[in-house]
């Protein structure tokens, strides 16, 4: 059989894809290329949060799909992902109490298990947070968090059992296409891979593949980290996954330690042709290659949680590039001009928590079903007259960062 369907990407999405599509019973029509090892960009430098918990109906579907997901690769696959079912905290001071309702209130209307706590009950799960920096608490039971390099490979080996094939070391120079339709991808050592359905899961460098065909992707690659802190007897409790809201922080247990993140007040972002096809040793900002200056900025805050910080040192420090919009919408769906080109990008630090529901409705709108969520928002053709490269887009782009919710 024909191999029709050519994903061009391995990490968390275009992995999801495949695995999705061979549920429909397509895996055999299936070819995946990446020009690195699989899940080695972005996806194995991901916190691998999954949680549902946001008012937004539509991405708590998607993350619905990822935790029903992680169950099935568990039970039907006996796949192992490093799924910690430790639920999430969301804590801040008083005047983060209408916030916190309103978000318990839409998740629960929409089925998601909520409850207020008090803050005895958040310090008998989460011992290391200061008692006088928060007041209020909502604790959401069924958030997890994974490892991402073993989730993307569980959805992978999942795809290739039921046919799909993958080629590595593979390096795509343009998406061709003919009288408004896909006809295959050029690769860079001049040969051809035809296919009548291409799809763009090329992670922070879709553009490079989009803009050439006149779909722009209002997106740009801004800098994601976080930091883990050495191992201290006083982090062994575990504990869920916290998110700080009046901080724009959160934290999770790591193996004896804290594992943690804050928003960065300017984040960096780079330009699209300034990535190199390999992540590692790549620096966003020269000025500060290591995060010191972002984590000195949020050091007094994040202390104000976690007075421990203010001894313990930092054991790692872990940065990449995450897919962010100016509107905090994924970019999923197909090309308005090209049949049979579609899209999954702009994960909006996200991707480990949509990539099941990605994985579902890209398969949906391959097969010609009705898609399982509205995804007229999430639609790539949303911005055509955008300039993905223009340096102010990007820090548009950037500010989408620093101003994102922990919801």
């Amino acid at each position: 059989m024909q191999r029709d369907i050519l994903i061009i990407g391995c990490g968390i999405f275009g992995s999801a894809i495949a695995w999705s599509l061979g549920r429909r019973g397509l895996g055999q029509r299936v070819l995946i290329v990446d020009r690195q090892p699989a899940a080695s960009a972005a996806t194995s430098r991901a916190a691998g949060l999954v949680t549902q918990v946001r008012t937004d109906p539509a991405l708590q579907a998607l993350a619905g799909e990822t935790l029903a997901a992680i169950e099935l690769l568990k039970t039907h696959f006996g796949e192992d992902v490093g799924c910690h079912h430790v639920g999430a905290l969301h804590i801040g001071p008083q005047a983060q109490q209408a916030a916190l309702a309103h978000m318990l209130a839409v998740c629960t209307a929409a089925g998601i298990r909520g409850q207020w706590l008090d803050k005895a009950q958040v310090l008998a799960q989460s011992p290391w947070l200061a008692p006088e920096a928060f007041d209020v608490a909502t604790y959401f039971p069924d958030e997890c968090f994974v490892d991402p390099y073993l989730l993307s490979s569980a959805y992978l080996r999942g795809a290739q059992q039921m046919g799909a094939q993958l080629r590595l070391d593979t390096r795509v120079a343009h998406i061709q296409h003919h009288a408004g339709a896909v006809t295959g991808i050029a690769l860079e050592d001049g040969s051809v891979v035809p296919a009548s359905t291409v799809i763009n899961a090329a992670g922070a460098w879709s553009n490079l593949l989009s803009v050439p065909l006149g779909l722009p992707l209002p997106m740009a690659p801004v800098r994601s980290q976080y930091w883990i802190t050495e191992r201290s007897p006083e982090l062994t409790c575990g504990g869920p996954i916290v998110f700080m809201t009046d901080i724009r922080a959160y934290a999770r247990p790591e193996v004896g330690a804290l594992l943690f993140g804050a928003r960065e007040s300017t984040p960096a972002v780079a330009h699209p042709h300034e990535l190199p096809e390999n992540l590692q040793g790549f620096v966003f900002d020269r000025a500060d290659p290591d995060g010191w200056s972002n984590l000195a900025q949020a050091f007094e805050p994040l202390c104000r949680y976690f007075p421990a910080l203010d001894r313990l040192g930092i054991a790692h420090y872990i940065t990449g590039p995450s897919n962010y919009t100016p509107d905090g919408q994924p970019i999923v769906g197909t090309s308005p001009n090209i049949s049979g080109l579609l899209v999954a990008s702009g994960c909006n630090g996200s991707g480990i928590t949509y990539s099941a529901g990605v994985g579902r409705l890209i398969a949906e709108l391959v097969c010609g079903d009705v898609p399982f969520v509205d995804a007229s928002r999430l639609d790539p053709a949303r911005a055509l007259q955008i300039d993905p490269f223009d340096p102010a887009f990007l820090q548009t782009c950037a500010h989408a960062r620093a101003t994102k919710s922990t919801g």
